[in-house]
């Protein structure tokens, strides 16, 4: 959640240019947690920081298909970058600021990001 408002700033700068984002919770895997108070976990969370995009609570059992599907490294955060086809375009495995989002969302739109010097 320590990246969750950069997120949040980004994705709406980038909306209005098509930008989206669809967050996967979690909660789910958290001992006792039922798919209930996993419901409400996200419902304050998406309240209390102004997240405006859709957040996909995962419902399996474990993280195996996941990480299959998206070759993702395991621990979370990780956040991949798709174009309007759906390929993958950036990823940041370990948290992202507001400048490192910033490129993702460029590449997915299909811009050069600028170049630091």
């Amino acid at each position: 959640m320590a990246e969750m408002p950069h997120l949040v700033k980004v994705a709406s700068e980038f909306e209005s240019e098509g930008g989206r984002v669809i967050a996967i919770s979690e909660d789910l895997f958290v001992p006792r947690a039922t798919r209930e108070s996993a419901l409400e976990k996200v419902k304050k969370a998406v309240a209390a920081r102004g997240m405006k995009f859709p957040v996909l609570i995962l419902e399996e059992k474990n993280l195996d298909g996941l990480n299959e599907r998206f070759d993702l490294p395991g621990p979370i955060p990780c956040t991949i970058a798709f174009d309007k086809d759906g390929k993958e375009v950036d990823r940041a495995e370990e948290g992202a600021d507001e400048a490192r989002l910033r490129e993702m969302f460029l590449r997915a739109l299909g811009k050069k990001p600028p170049v630091v010097r």
